[in-house]
């Protein structure tokens, strides 16, 4: 019994209902933002405290090890606030402990739980692993390759015909994506032998085949009658033109074909089979529109009503009945033996898998469930003992995302529920509407069937309670996303009806501003206008919409009543992918506004990494010309394209471009210095190839990286920072590979073609915090479940990946594998009955589920939404309003055959604001009349791009090429003389452009100590352009010893706040000054250790010192820069030099006179016999270059004479002679 609800709980009915339910099968379908995730802890709590149930006693399974750890800390501190309200309760004592024990965790922790509790029944060892996804990968495609190397042995004629239909000229690539694919298909069901073995039976069973000609013949009718209703269109329209007689003709004969063809319940196939359309549709003539004036877009739509027919015609002919269907059953049988030899083969890969993960101790996830299943039952398929242990052992089991199941789980959770779905014990949460799972095999079927199936009083049955009200968004919202719904899905296309039950209904504390759903059609720019591609002026377009909403919108606060402020953490981009985020990534940075894409896609496409695959894979196997040439023009080896066509040319016949290097090398007509550059080239390869052969994969990343400078490179590049990035993360990837069970180069390669295949990738991740304040872009999928107060659901033109659906193979839960038929002997392809008749349902299902992204990326939105699609000609707008409709809804046909979402948002949201389209042509007259909740409260605005784009293009007619000016003025010697003036130029000041405009003092001293030692200066700067200049990080200077240079940098910072008293310093107070300088974080806490205090003292107590505290004053680290010319004293005419710039550590002013001082904490050898007087002027002459342009600097800006001291802490002071 439901307890009576009191007044004053902030529970709704149908929330009350769902916390309260129990004594059957429970399922609450809950819509976005109705509460699903507090009704659930509240009915774990109100078992807790009402029934005095234990909470191990429950078991809660949720999608994600997040939503995991999320409730059962929300459980726990609903109990801790519980207890302590009743302190004396020992119930709650108890539950305080027993919440660490409690089973709320995902299926697969539950599933893994059980297996090691009961591995002694599966007959495996207890210390088994889970497998990484690289290790998974291999380890199929290994498998794969084994079982179709048996199978190639055999050479069976099913196999032989198989590979010829399923495989290419140059691979069978194909052929075992397809084994891959119905591998993962097969495992998603609770028996895959079973599943894998029914296979076969539509094309052996005629009852099938009939049932399978019945479904095609009424998804055909669908779109025939549809194009009834276009030839009758443009029958009506052309009726209405004179001088039309041949056009009426044609359409006329249709018509009489068409209502053949439909008349009654079956399709007339052979009339269909054998229809021909007249070759050419009779042009309308400038004579017909001059006879019918001022009608001429009448007579295009007449012309277009036909096309459309034309094509839907044709489009039932070639996909549903391109042969008659005595044939295709015929073709049916054909394929039989087939597709039961596909199926064995992936029974035997089935098999195959399972050993080699058992050889290796290991587990993945498909494994969890399909173990566990086998623990919960016989092999009659009855629950087994143990089963039966935890029906007793659970009082209840509550499901969060069922709609999210697939069938493997269904099973299990059948195994440990008590009773029937009239008095059982599970009680399930979801919402069908946002099940976007089907490609991880979820099946919203098992939702859907126990939807319809149960009833609101639960009688008989399970209990189906609806929680419709929303306390996430503004009832604009929600209004616009139920018209948009109720006139696009049904149980025809979304399978589901969106009726009362289904629709969102309005219970946020929101106040009552206007903000209506902005619907932005954005018209493309040619390319006269914009040098942007469509995606870059959509991007753009979306970068205008965030400043608007920063500048003009605000957030309010439910619970505060207030408003404030939008930033930028506000706002979220939806898209179907990440493909448009690198165009947003460069649009936001050119306006600088803080941007985050939740993507890694693109990393394999980055210029380095593809650098080092290219090396990988030619080292593994030279023989692979893209890589091998692509590694020789690349930045490491730098041949260039003259080189590669001279090592081509010489031996054209070659199969590889590896045998004409070598037979370049061997020819004696060779460039020398090109057959030596070649020689280095290969003999660096093969020593690659020797150290390939005993070191593992990162260790040959790392040799390259650091042999060629391939970080350094790189890193000085725009973008250094995440080129760097990559690179590490490729050697990370690889020790990770060889941390799995496989080892080597080509494995390694693999598993990296192998994610690209995948469209699998792992570029690094810029992690972003929740309260960091950025834009951010996120797919529809990992936006589910989040909340934000601006949506802007972008990218709404781009076209649905129907991939799938294209294949050869199609591949369907319930009904199973349809193949196309593939004549032998003709080498021709045609749609079979099955593959016909599935890949219509399977387009169905991937509309709907199309439909429920939509409705997920709708409902993230608080407080408004942004729709945003692009279309090339406003034309287009026009016609989506005018989509042909059917009572309530978008016309079936349309809604199955549509290519993006923009087509259902538009055309929906469109019609009623239309002024031109017949009331016939909308859904109702007047929205005005519409319920407040279905009310749709939208704002539509159609923007140019060149309208509100910033960017400037020059016109075409308006850019010149050196051939056209070349052409205009070809015999004109005044244009001639002037153009060969003007490129003849030579610049007065070459010398100059030799130079650096700007070096450090430091930098001049090196130039000319190698100059002066006959040596080239820029051949010693090249190579030290590649050492590392950078400091050091901290974790790497953490307990480690400093290097000399840093030392260096310590001493100088402490010179630089160094007092001067004329008492001088005592050990004591130099001390207490370190310890000053390490609380202002000047220095480092470990800095002490480094500090040469005995080298201090004695500078402290030196005449230098005292002439330095007795100073008028003084100034430390004194930066400057200065005119060289001026340094040097050139002549006025020489005055276009560099700029020198430098730090002195010390300046004085004693006396009206300026010294300056530079420390140096050089190490030197005191060689034996040497004076003092010997050593000094050693190190004047070392350091002769620097003090003679501090001192002239200093002169130049001060005007005056100044004298220089060197103080060396290991040998005391110098003085610069005059």
């Amino acid at each position: 019994m439901i307890p009576t609800k009191p007044n004053d709980v902030i529970w709704t009915d149908a929330q009350w209902r769902s916390i309260y339910a129990k004594g059957q099968d429970v399922l609450v379908a809950a819509a976005a933002g109705s509460g699903k995730t507090a009704v659930l802890v509240e009915r774990i709590i109100q078992r807790i405290l009402r029934d005095n149930m234990d909470v191990d006693l429950l078991l809660v399974v949720t999608f994600t090890n997040l939503s995991a750890r999320e409730m059962k800390l929300r459980v726990d501190q609903r109990i801790q606030e519980a207890s302590l309200a009743e302190p004396d309760n020992e119930h709650l004592k108890n539950q305080r402990v027993k919440i660490h024990q409690a089973q709320i965790s995902t299926l697969h922790s539950f599933c893994l739980k059980l297996i090691q509790l009961h591995y002694d029944v599966l007959d495996i060892d207890p210390n088994f692993r889970t497998s990484s996804e690289a290790e998974n990968v291999l380890l199929l495609d290994q498998t794969i390759d084994d079982v179709l190397e048996r199978h190639y042995d055999i050479l069976d004629s099913d196999f032989i015909e198989l590979t010829e239909q399923l495989s290419s000229d140059r691979n069978d690539d194909q052929f075992r994506n397809i084994i891959k694919r119905l591998y993962f298909f097969s495992i998603a069901n609770p028996n895959p032998f079973k599943w894998l073995d029914q296979l076969s039976q539509p094309y052996k069973n005629e009852g099938q085949q009939n049932q399978l000609l019945k479904l095609l013949n009424d998804l055909a009718m669908i779109f025939l009658k549809a194009a009834y209703e276009e030839i009758i269109k443009s029958f009506n329209l052309f009726s209405m033109f004179d001088n039309v007689e041949k056009q009426l003709e044609v359409v006329e004969d249709e018509r009489r074909f068409i209502s053949k063809v439909i008349e009654g319940d079956m399709i007339n196939t052979d009339a269909l089979v054998s229809h021909q359309f007249v070759s050419r549709f009779p042009s309308i003539t400038k004579k017909i529109k001059e006879a019918n004036e001022g009608m001429e877009e009448a007579l295009d739509d007449a012309k277009k009503h036909y096309d459309k027919y034309k094509g839907l015609v044709s489009d039932v002919k070639n996909d549903y009945f391109s042969r008659s269907a005595d044939d295709l059953k015929l073709d049916m049988q054909k394929l039989a033996p087939r597709v039961a030899y596909l199926a064995q083969i992936v029974k035997d890969v089935i098999e195959e898998f399972s050993k080699q993960k058992r050889s290796r101790n290991l587990l993945d996830f498909a494994d969890y469930e399909h173990f566990a299943l086998q623990i919960l039952t016989n092999e009659d398929g009855t629950p087994s003992h143990i089963a039966k242990t935890y029906r007793e052992h659970f009082e209840e089991i509550l499901v969060d995302e069922y709609q999210d199941t697939n069938r493997v789980q269904e099973k299990i959770l059948s195994c440990i529920k008590t009773g029937e779905e009239y008095n059982g014990n599970l009680f399930m949460v979801g919402d069908v509407k946002q099940s976007i799972y089907k490609f991880r095999q979820a099946d919203p079927s098992l939702f859907i069937e126990k939807y319809n199936r149960f009833t609101s009083e639960g009688e008989g049955t399970g209990m189906v309670i609806d929680l419709s009200q929303n306390f996430r968004s503004r009832q604009e919202v929600l209004s616009t996303t139920n018209y948009l719904f109720k006139h696009m899905m049904d149980d025809n296309v979304g399978e589901i009806i969106y009726d009362d039950a289904a629709q969102l209904y309005y219970g946020a504390p929101y106040d009552q501003a206007d903000k209506p759903v902005q619907l932005r059609p954005l018209i493309e720019a040619d390319r006269e206008t914009s040098e942007l591609t469509g995606s870059e002026q959509e991007a753009n377009y979306i970068v205008e919409q965030v400043k608007d909403i920063i500048e003009n919108e605000q957030v309010y606060d439910m619970k505060t009543g207030t408003y404030r402020s939008a930033t930028f953490k506000d706002i979220v981009i939806l898209e179907r992918n990440t493909d448009n985020a690198r165009n947003l990534q460069q649009a936001f940075k050119n306006s600088d506004i803080p941007f985050h894409v939740k993507s890694k896609k693109g990393y394999f496409e980055q210029t380095e990494v593809q650098l080092v695959l290219s090396f990988l894979k030619t080292v593994d196997n030279p023989l692979q010309d893209i890589y091998l040439v692509g590694l020789m023009r690349s930045v490491i080896y730098q041949f260039t394209e003259d080189e590669l066509a001279e090592i081509r040319v010489a031996s054209p016949n070659d199969i590889y471009f590896y045998q004409s290097i070598q037979n370049y090398i061997d020819d004696n007509n060779a460039k020398e210095d090109l057959v030596h550059k070649l020689q280095r080239f290969i003999k660096d390869i093969k020593n690659y190839q020797d150290y390939r052969q005993n070191e593992p994969v990162y260790q040959l990343i790392d040799k390259f990286y650091n042999d060629h400078f391939v970080i350094q490179y790189f890193s000085g590049l725009i973008g250094g920072k995440g080129r760097r990035a990559n690179l590490y993360g490729l050697i990370n990837k690889a020790i990770e590979f060889e941390n799995s069970s496989f080892r080597g180069l080509f494995q390694f390669i693999r598993f990296i073609d192998e994610l690209i295949d995948r469209g699998r990738d792992f570029g690094e991740e810029n992690i972003v915090g929740p309260s960091d304040n950025v834009v951010r872009m996120m797919t529809i999928h990992s936006s589910k479940g989040l909340e934000f107060p601006f949506v802007i659901y972008s990218g709404l033109s781009k076209k649905y990946n129907e991939k799938d659906l294209t294949q050869p193979v199609i591949l369907n839960q319930q009904y199973g594998l349809g193949m196309d038929y593939y004549d032998t002997d003709k080498e021709m392809i045609y749609p079979s009955l099955s593959s016909a008749a599935y890949r219509a349902i399977n387009r169905k299902e991937h509309i709907s589920e199309e439909m429920r992204l939509i409705y997920v990326a709708l409902t993230r939105a608080k407080e408004q939404l942004i729709l945003i699609g692009r279309v090339k000609k406003e034309q287009e707008l026009t016609e989506l309003e005018q989509l042909p409709i059917s009572k309530d809804l978008i016309a079936v046909n349309e809604r199955l055959t549509a290519k993006n979402s923009f087509i259902f948002i538009y055309s929906i949201l469109a019609k009623h604001q239309s002024a031109s389209l017949p009331d016939e042509q909308k859904f109702e007259r007047d929205i005005e009349t519409l319920n407040s909740e279905v009310k749709p409260r939208v704002t539509i605005t159609i923007d140019h791009y060149e309208d509100v784009s910033t960017e400037e293009v020059t016109p075409e007619n308006e850019r010149r090429t050196v051939n056209d000016i070349d052409d205009f003025n070809s015999g004109n010697d005044d244009v001639k003389a002037k153009i060969h003036h003007q490129l003849a130029y030579e610049y007065p000041y070459q010398e100059d452009t030799l130079k650096p405009s700007k070096q450090s003092v430091s930098e001049l001293k090196r130039q000319l100590e190698t100059e002066e030692s006959d040596t080239n200066y820029d051949r010693v700067r090249q190579y030290r352009i590649g050492v590392a200049t950078y400091e050091r990080p901290r974790f790497l200077s953490e307990d480690k010893k400093r290097k000399a240079n840093e030392i260096g940098t310590l001493m100088h910072t402490v010179m630089q706040h160094l007092p001067f008293k004329e008492t001088g310093l005592t050990r004591e107070e130099l001390d207490s000054y370190i310890d000053m300088l390490i609380h202002r974080n000047i220095i480092e806490e470990d800095a002490k250790a480094d500090i040469k205090y005995d080298d201090i003292m004695r500078f402290i107590e030196s005449s230098l010192y005292l002439q330095i505290a007795q100073a008028d004053k003084v100034y430390t680290e004194l930066p400057f820069v200065v005119n060289q010319a001026k340094v040097d004293q050139l002549p006025e005419d020489n005055q276009d030099v560099s700029i020198i710039q430098g730090m002195i550590d010390l300046i004085f002013q004693k006396d009206g006179k300026y010294y300056f001082v530079d420390y140096k904490t050089d190490a030197f050898n005191r060689r034996k016999g040497m004076t003092d007087e010997e050593i000094g002027q050693q190190l004047k002459e070392k350091y002769q270059i620097q003090m003679k342009y501090y001192r002239n600097t200093l002169e130049t800006i001060l005007k005056q004479p100044v004298q220089g001291y060197l103080y060396f802490f290991k040998f005391g002071m110098l003085t610069i002679d005059e």
